[in-house]
């Protein structure tokens, strides 16, 4: 036990670090402070600094010479590549879905979507977590593994521009463009699917990349 503690402790700091930033508790641009992380996990700075380390090859973190980490912050041009190339995957997933999802999947993705819908507007965890399992149902639906696994490889750059899109997640327009979406592989249209799902994405890739233009980064 004494030979893996160390290892637990690493890997419980990271994890909690992670799941800060992905819920937006760290926010895109807050300073990592080592000592103040370290007191707040309870843990000393070893495992907070190897924490970052592994957060910043992640994509989550920047690690700046002489001014120390902060949580990474997507310039606009890399928000609307990392939505280009989302629209392109759910599009794609979207309409494999219409051709393939059997009612086992479309009641699915029609519980997800409840969920999401239904979710408490001040319960950011929860509203991310019901997001993300309709995407990933989504694409799961498609039967395409390579397909899914691409999909899970923007999940941090995605993390980055969730402050950015919180307040969209439950409004009437989304609520439509996902509806749209089930529709359409519920009808077996492809095409409708592939249109549906590519709208929903540029839709929020607009919004985002507005909003972070506008911040005031230092």
């Amino acid at each position: 036990m004494r030979i893996e503690r160390p290892n637990l402790v690493r890997e419980a700091a990271y994890e909690r670090l992670k799941r800060r930033i992905l819920e937006g508790v760290l926010r895109p641009g807050a300073r990592l402070s080592e000592p103040a992380l370290a007191q707040a996990l309870g843990v000393s700075r070893t495992p907070v600094r190897e924490a970052l380390q592994r957060l910043a090859q992640e994509g989550l973190v920047e690690l700046r010479p002489g001014r120390g980490a902060r949580v990474r912050v997507l310039s606009p041009r890399e928000v609307e590549e990392v939505y280009e190339v989302r629209a392109l995957i759910e599009g794609e997933a979207a309409a494999r879905a219409a051709g393939r999802c059997d009612e086992a999947g479309l009641r699915r993705l029609e519980a997800a979507l409840d969920v999401l819908e239904t979710a408490d507007p001040d319960d950011y965890a929860a509203q991310i977590a019901a997001d993300e399992r309709f995407h990933a149902l989504l694409v799961a639906a498609s039967g395409n593994r390579v397909l899914e696994q691409v999909f899970h490889d923007l999940d941090a750059a995605l993390a980055l521009t969730r402050q950015f899109s919180r307040d969209l997640n439950q409004t009437p327009e989304t609520r439509a463009q996902h509806r749209a979406i089930v529709a359409a592989i519920h009808a077996g249209d492809a095409a409708a699917a592939r249109a549906a799902a590519e709208a929903h994405v540029q839709a929020f890739k607009a919004t985002v990349a507005r909003r972070i233009q506008e911040a005031a980064w230092t």
